[in-house]
């Protein structure tokens, strides 16, 4: 029993024809010019990635702007719609459904204000 135990263990540390072995002699280092091609090829990508950072920081502002645009019409029509409700109960008047549009404008600008800010920026 001790026997097939060991001949399992030791077929899984010994190379499985010879693919190691060979792989191992064949390693030769790297001519000077593969060397100068890996550095330019690590430069170019540095350079991309800048570049590519400088984008998402434009992207980064317009979201932030159309967010704030959102928030400022959010703000009017909340503002427009306690006016309503103000104009209603302090004055008698009949605004009521001049109320109940803004209030569902402002709901719904409310609800695409709170979706458009998570998917854009949810992980902070």
């Amino acid at each position: 029993m001790n026997g097939v135990c060991f001949m399992i263990a030791l077929a899984f540390f010994l190379p499985a024809h010879g693919h190691v072995a060979r792989a191992a002699e064949q390693t030769v280092p790297q001519s000077e010019t593969s060397m100068q091609q890996d550095l330019r090829a690590i430069q170019t990508f540095n350079k991309l990635h800048e570049d590519e950072t400088g984008i998402l920081k434009v992207q980064a502002q317009k979201k932030h702007k159309i967010l704030f645009l959102m928030g400022a019409g959010l703000l009017t029509g909340i503002l427009t719609t306690v006016g309503f409700s103000l104009a209603m109960v302090l004055g008698g008047k009949q605004v009521f459904v001049w109320h109940m549009l803004f209030a569902g404008i402002t709901t719904t600008l409310a609800i695409a204000h709170a979706v458009t800010s998570i998917i854009w920026f949810f992980p902070f």
